[in-house]
């Protein structure tokens, strides 16, 4: 075993009396884990590493329970930094509890996976610990950053150097694995290529170990900081020599068969790599790593024979400098995997819970059918009653009634007409033509400004004494192309600006009638459509007001069928369906609801019942000469809206040509500071 990675140890905890189970539960688990023989899991007792095992995973389901309940009794739980045995930490946060004993069966588990001698069992114990360190992330944000402050072996940059060796140490397995059953030197470049990903990690642990030494958390030991970088650096170097030896191998035997090619070289390249990492990890530490003192020997003879080769037989240049050969890498088989004990356990537990919510998963879909049948039924009746509106030309000759009988103009002739006025018609529009001439002459004065700058800077460009700093000649061109771009941008300005005075020149007239007159006069220039809805009102009088009635009847009741629907909702919504799904309901209960929720139902179709939509269109259709009235109403009305829309239009277009202008202004300013600022930091 390692003794540079130990368990946590903890103190027993005093748990008060109780009846909750889960807590009777755990009190009981803990105290024999507090009792546990650690040391023989690190002596290497293969039986007592899966007691502990079963005991760490056991306890950490009932942990998974206790964090779903709302706990209000408070533990004091006792724990130490593994790197430091006699100094204790307390907290009575349960997440604590938990990312201790998550941290022990990381260990554990990443021990076991080094001394199983079958690979696909070391592999299993692999992942089971990558899961651990990737489930110790999810927790450590929940426990109080002062008392992680207190465990170094806790702080996240610590974890992921244990994720990283716990991968390395897999991908290396995988390479053992696949080595010994390839056949050829493809399948042992494909092997080649989990040793390549297993010694990037174990440099990626390497590297989160000398941060965990330069960050502010608590440190790791010297002693056991030293222990730890002689073990990455001595795995790394190991993979690496594999990794460089096997790769020499290959070139060597394929320049054998290609003499023509440059691959011998490459061999000798790569077996000085594998050299020169052996030599300068031995200048490192006084003691030497058996494997590598043996893989040397063999490297001093392997180079030898490939000098002799590339000497006397191929003839090749020596491989000065050569990249690795591009190797594939399976990446992600190393995942992390929950143990199995953990997972059926979870499984077991969901199981359970699943068909305790069954029967609210049941309630939820009975409540939501109801909910969507309201919903459709309120959505069939707007369709119908939009339907005789449009085919019966309802709205036009209610507006055409009242605008009649009131001489006012109809909502989307007074819309415009009001934003016309807003504007401020004829005198607005000016207003707003002299802000953009202002815009313009301000924007013409800082170009030539812009420009004189340049110009002089280009002037002076190399008469400047030695030594002394100058804007360079691309400084200059890149502002003259800005210049330039800002130019362009006028002018296109100028251009929209041009053609929107044109457009409203057109309705310079129609603009100013609108500004100086009010409603009353506006509406006398539709003579033709008021008269005509006059006529109309007076031939339908009495069938205008039973459609007016009518519809204002049927949209009171909308609104009450609208509320009710609210109502619904809102109960369903009150229920919290989705909070119960975590406990239940009982079957009690569930009768209830749906009695509620069908006595708002049925009051909701009542008064769908009392609506006859069938009268209303057969009123509708009793209106004489309505297609003769539209023809002759029609005619006034759209020629004079037709006119707002086009002076709405100018109104929009000069506004984007305001914007235009205003961005403009905007780029013209940030290249004069940016020029100006250049110029100065130079001269100073």
């Amino acid at each position: 075993m390692n003794i540079s990675f130990r368990f946590k140890q903890t103190k027993i905890s005093q748990f008060p009396k109780t009846e909750n189970k889960t807590l009777i539960s755990i009190s009981e688990c803990r105290i024999r884990l507090v009792q546990f023989q650690y040391q023989e899991c690190l002596k290497g007792n293969f039986d007592a590493c899966s007691q502990l095992e079963k005991l760490l995973l056991e306890y950490m389901a009932l942990l998974d329970e206790i964090l779903k309940q709302q706990i209000k009794e408070e533990i004091t739980f006792s724990w130490n930094d593994s790197y430091e045995p006699n100094k204790f930490t307390q907290s009575n946060q349960w997440h604590y509890e938990y990312a201790c004993n998550l941290y022990n069966l990381g260990i554990l588990l990443y021990h076991q996976g080094e001394n199983v001698q079958q690979i696909k069992d070391s592999l299993t114990k692999s992942r089971n610990s990558l899961w651990c360190y990737q489930k110790l992330q999810e927790v450590l944000p929940f426990i109080n950053s002062k008392t992680l402050q207190q465990h170094s072996d806790l702080s996240v940059v610590h974890i992921y150097m244990l994720n990283s060796y716990a991968s390395a140490f897999g991908y290396k397995k995988l390479y053992d694995h696949f080595k010994q059953t390839n056949k050829g030197n493809e399948e042992l470049m494909e092997s080649l290529g989990f040793l390549q990903e297993a010694n990037k990690l174990y440099d990626s642990s390497i590297r989160y170990l000398i941060q965990s030494k330069q960050c502010h958390k608590k440190q790791i030991p010297p002693i056991i900081y030293n222990q730890l970088l002689e073990k990455f650096t001595n795995d790394s170097t190991i993979s690496e020599v594999i990794l460089y030896v096997e790769l020499a191998k290959i070139m060597a035997d394929t320049a054998k068969e290609f003499p023509k090619e440059l691959r011998m070289g490459k061999a000798i390249a790569y077996i000085n790599k594998a050299e020169q990492a052996i030599t300068s990890i031995f200048k490192k530490y006084k003691t030497k790593n058996q494997f590598l003192v043996d893989q040397l020997t063999q490297i001093a003879v392997q180079k030898k024979e490939y000098n002799y080769l590339n000497d006397k037989v191929n003839k090749n240049p020596i491989a000065k400098e050569y990249e690795l050969l591009q190797l594939t890498v399976k990446q992600d088989l190393i995942k992390p995997k929950a143990p199995d004990f953990y997972a059926q356990n979870n499984e077991l537990k969901q199981k359970q819970e699943d068909e305790k919510k069954l029967g609210v998963v049941k309630l939820i879909e009975e409540v939501n059918s109801k909910k969507l049948q309201a919903n459709e039924q309120l959505v069939q009746f707007q369709n119908q009653y939009t339907t005789i509106f449009t085919q019966n030309n309802l709205q036009y000759m209610l507006d055409a009634f009242q605008n009649a009988e009131q001489l006012k103009l109809t909502p989307s002739i007074q819309q415009k007409v009001d934003f016309i006025k807003d504007r401020g018609g004829w005198k607005g529009y000016s207003q707003q033509i002299n802000k953009v001439h202002q815009l313009q002459q301000e924007q013409g004065k800082q170009l030539i400004q812009i420009k004189n700058i340049i110009d002089q800077q280009t002037q002076i460009m190399g008469n400047v004494e030695q030594g002394k700093k100058q804007i360079t000649q691309q400084q200059i061109e890149v502002f003259r192309k800005v210049f330039d771009d800002l130019q362009k941008r006028l002018l296109e300005a100028n251009y929209i600006h041009k053609n929107n005075e044109d457009q409203i020149e057109k309705v310079k007239d129609q603009l100013l009638f609108i500004e100086q007159n009010n409603n009353q006069m506006i509406t006398s220039k539709m003579q033709t459509s008021l008269q005509e809805s006059q006529k109309f009102y007076k031939q339908n009088i009495i069938h205008l007001k039973s459609v007016s009635l009518s519809v204002e009847i049927i949209n009171n009741k909308l609104e009450m069928i609208k509320q009710q629907l609210t109502s619904l909702e809102k109960y369903i919504d009150d229920l919290r369906l989705d909070k119960s799904l975590l406990n239940g309901i009982d079957q009690f209960m569930q009768q209830q609801i749906m009695k509620i929720i069908n006595q708002k139902i049925n009051g909701y179709d009542q008064i769908f019942q009392s609506i006859n939509l069938n009268q209303l269109e057969e009123v509708s259709k009793k209106l004489k000469e309505q297609q003769l009235f539209m023809a002759i109403a029609n005619q006034d009305e759209d020629a004079f809206e037709n006119s707002l829309k086009s002076i709405i239009e100018a109104f929009q277009n000069l506004d984007y040509g305001q914007q235009f202008y205003e961005s403009v202004q905007l780029q013209i300013v940030q290249v004069s500071q940016a020029l100006q600022e250049l110029v100065n930091r130079v001269n100073q």
